[in-house]
């Protein structure tokens, strides 16, 4: 989707545009996560009941705008109840995430060891868990890009999620028998 479906999400897709052209990564993400926090406070008049559907299968991931010229996406989550991801990367790519219904929690880990070569395993340490709610915004700025998040909560959590570019793959790290956690590179892929 390249058209926002409402008056709200066409303000906030503007605003958005206007915010990615800051200077460095730092200011962009907080610009981003003003009108991200902005857009929060109108998220009943941004979201649509078609946008805002959950997936009993796993938490929905639904586009509300690909920039044209290709410098940022606004992607929509929703999670059901227990939905969470595994933990992942962002591909290198910065991103600002807003709740906007319901709390979530996002666990931040660090990366404390390279890639062994030879198991493909990893070590993380965790770092920061943070409890969010409606209107509430963090920003990921790689190397700092490793995370879970999940709605721990008895209701469905909404947030949107900017990304520098489109995000179409990212590594998640699922636990090893061995210790440590296993890479794999996976595709990412829209709800209907």
């Amino acid at each position: 989707m390249n058209t926002p479906t409402t008056d709200a999400a066409a303000d906030l897709v503007r605003r958005l545009d206007a915010a990615v052209d800051a200077p460095n990564d730092g200011a962009r993400c907080q610009q981003i996560r003003d009108a991200l926090e902005w857009g929060a406070a109108r998220a009943d008049e941004l979201l649509t009941p078609e946008l805002a559907r959950p997936d009993a299968e796993h938490y929905a991931r639904r586009l509300l705008h690909n920039d044209p010229a290709g410098r940022y996406s606004a992607v929509l989550m929703i999670w059901n109840p227990q939905q969470h991801t595994p933990l992942h990367d962002h591909s290198g790519s910065w991103c600002v995430e807003c709740v906007y219904r319901g709390r979530i929690r996002v666990d931040s880990y660090e990366r404390t060891a390279n890639l062994c070569s030879t198991t493909g395993v990893w070590d993380f340490e965790k770092r920061e868990t943070i409890h969010a709610g409606v209107g509430e915004s963090g920003a990921l700025i790689p190397p700092f890009e490793y995370h879970v998040i999940a709605n721990d909560e008895d209701e469905v959590a909404v947030t949107l999620h900017v990304y520098g570019g489109e995000m179409v793959q990212c590594t998640k790290f699922e636990p090893a028998a061995t210790g440590g956690f296993k890479a794999e590179v996976c595709s990412l892929s829209y709800t209907d």
